[in-house]
């Protein structure tokens, strides 16, 4: 009887899968919301449940096979290559270690043991190595030190489709964190510090802070400050409408262009509104608008001074205003502190304020379609009663504030590589709205809607790529397979851009969706690859992307607007991937090089030329074309 009990199998019992495939295989904490779990969700991808029971244990062991059959099946394929450099460099002697010959470099490789067994016609690698991340390492070690021995732009019908791409980290730490790069002086003067960013979080998450400003030492320095010329004002007010990035908010002109020129009738929230677009416009018009200060006494240390002094302003009025109702004029508001300290680089309260934006646009319900009548009904209320405008030209601004956040959030979160706040992807506003205005839409501009809804889509596209690439550091390899999604993906979107026509240049919205969002596009190629080098296939996409890039900023020059300072990441990129191939002595060296020198005569050519000077990645462009064209 016990040898029977003995021979009988143990039935297990059979379990049901609790989390989704996607969690289980990170080992991630799942939310187990059916269909689609909060963490899908935030990442866009698709979402699947074991829908009957199985042995768990079984099928996390088959995908960590398959996950590893995966991984030989590259190793494979990358000794392939190797074998096949080998032989095509390599006369015919037994071991390539002891080969004169050789155009091959093998230093990498120098304690792998390569040789040709006697009547074989391959060769045997042994490698020594028992993790697949010291093999992969020196691969890329290898393939550095003999890029110009490998074909740059592989024919279609010659390149395989690799199954993993293996991940540079010297380099991916960089791109993971790279976000826009300021051309413009840090005209905060200090006056933001990482516990002025701790004393904001703690007054947007207090209830309320009834002597918030009794220990605040520069209480002397936050009076109102001395009233600008209304002309002055004026202009500045007239510029904020096309300079705004992103695609600016509509309808700027009919909502405050009258009521802001008239100072003694404005509420607090109204005040705020004013300043934030002072000391934002002020430094910006200095370089990129010069004209607007024309019989003054303006200098750029008069400039900065007035500009911090109004900041000082909008930081007292908003701790005095924020915890009241809110409003749309107090979110956008802080909208444009945000974007000022993006563009002064002062990253310390970028996200802070991000998010006091977001938690206001939260309790406005201003992401919810049908809670903007009454959003716009109750904003009108608080315009003063000559300037109070028709409730239909309110919803198209709180549609355009909506859209303005997911830019900033979009650009806000990569400075310290934090999670998306704000999410779009139905949203009425953004995919229907702005491709299409309706006629009865009081202030939208047919070219200006239409490069937002470029924007959005390319922003969406930034968002898949980070999510897909940079969400898990830890990572030393992506699946090519999520890579050529979002090339395909990437492909379909070109179809939608404008196509390039340099002749027409009449309208400043279609002469920004020509050349700023391709070269959005051609930089998100960089993106992509720019960590995996030195792939072949990612060196060929980089370099592309590069080469295109040089053109686009060549033409753009002859009538560059101020819609260059975000480009200049995208700039940055292209010099990034020319700099690698002058590094590495590649067979486009000199094409690089003289890539460079053009990208870099756009850049000085700009009103920001002097301060890129002083810029650490355009110093180390000039070195390294003055070093080659001295050789």
């Amino acid at each position: 009887m016990d040898n029977e009990t003995n021979a009988r199998p143990i039935k297990r019992r059979a379990r049901m899968a609790l989390s989704c495939q996607r969690c289980r295989k990170h080992r991630s904490k799942c939310s187990r919301s059916r269909p689609t779990c909060e963490q899908c969700t935030a990442a866009g991808v698709e979402c699947t449940y074991l829908e009957i029971p199985g042995d768990l244990e079984s099928t996390a062991l088959r995908d960590r096979f398959a996950g590893l059959e995966d991984q030989i099946h590259s190793l494979m394929d990358e000794f392939g290559n190797i074998e096949a450099l080998v032989k095509s460099n390599t006369p015919s002697h037994n071991n390539i270690n002891t080969t004169d010959h050789s155009n091959v470099r093998t230093n990498a490789l120098e304690n792998w043991n390569i040789h040709q067994p006697q009547g074989a016609s391959g060769l045997s690698i042994d490698t020594h190595m028992y993790h697949v991340t010291d093999i992969y390492s020196t691969l890329i070690q290898f393939a550095r030190e003999n890029t110009n021995a490998i074909t740059l732009y592989p024919q279609p019908d010659q390149q395989k489709k690799p199954i993993w791409l293996i991940r540079n980290h010297s380099i991916f730490t960089n791109v993971r964190l790279s976000h826009f790069t300021s051309l413009r002086p840090n005209v905060n003067d200090g006056e933001d510090t990482e516990d002025d960013a701790l004393h904001l979080k703690a007054m947007a998450e207090a209830q309320r802070l009834n002597d918030m400003d009794t220990d605040d030492d520069d209480d002397d320095d936050d009076s109102i400050p001395e009233p600008l010329s209304p002309i002055l004002v004026q202009r500045l007010l007239s510029l904020y409408k096309n300079c705004l990035l992103y695609g600016a908010v509509q309808p700027f002109d009919i909502l405050f262009k009258d009521v802001l020129m008239d100072p003694s009738i404005l509420s607090p929230s109204f005040q705020l509104l004013l300043a934030s677009i002072l000391c934002h416009m002020l430094p910006h018009a200095y370089y990129w608008h010069p004209e607007i200060f024309e019989n003054t006494t303006m200098t750029e240390s008069k400039c900065t001074e007035i500009s911090i002094t109004y900041y000082k302003w909008a930081k007292k009025l908003l701790s005095s205003i924020y915890f009241d109702a809110p409003s749309l004029t107090t979110c956008h508001a802080i909208c444009n502190l945000v974007l000022y300290h993006i563009e002064n680089g002062n990253t310390s309260v970028i996200y802070i304020y991000s998010g006091m934006a977001v938690r206001m646009a939260l309790s406005l319900k201003l992401y919810r379609e049908d809670a903007l009548d009454a959003i716009s009904e109750n904003q009108v209320e608080l315009f003063p009663f000559l300037y109070r405008p028709p409730v239909m030209v309110v919803k198209q601004y709180a549609r355009s504030l909506l859209w303005f956040m997911y830019f900033l959030d979009t650009a806000a979160s990569h400075y310290h590589n934090k999670p998306y706040e704000i999410h779009l992807d139905d949203h009425v506003s953004t995919t229907t709205y702005f491709k299409n205005p309706p006629i009865s839409s009081a202030g939208v501009d047919e070219h200006q809607a239409f490069f937002q809804f470029i924007e959005f889509h390319t922003c969406q596209i930034t968002r898949d790529i980070r999510r897909t690439i940079f969400t898990h550091p830890e990572e030393d390899q992506t699946s090519y397979e999520a890579i050529e999604r979002i090339e395909r993906r990437l492909l379909e979107f070109q179809t939608q851009l404008p196509s390039i026509d340099l002749n027409n240049h009449t309208n400043i919205w279609h002469r920004r969706c020509i050349f700023k969002q391709w070269i959005r596009h051609h930089g998100h190629w960089i993106l992509i690859h720019q960590s995996y080098l030195p792939t072949p296939m990612s060196v060929a996409r980089c370099t592309t992307a590069a080469f295109a890039l040089v053109e686009l900023f060549d033409h753009w020059i002859v009538e560059i607007d101020c819609y260059f300072r975000p480009c200049v990441h995208e700039l940055k990129q292209a010099c990034e991937i020319l700099l690698y191939h002058v590094d590495q002595n590649t067979p486009i060296k000199l094409n690089a090089l003289q890539g460079l020198v053009r990208l870099i005569n756009v850049l000085l050519k700009t009103p920001v030329g002097e301060i890129a000077r002083t810029r650490p990645f355009v110093q180390r462009v000039l070195k390294a074309i003055a070093e080659n064209n001295n050789k």
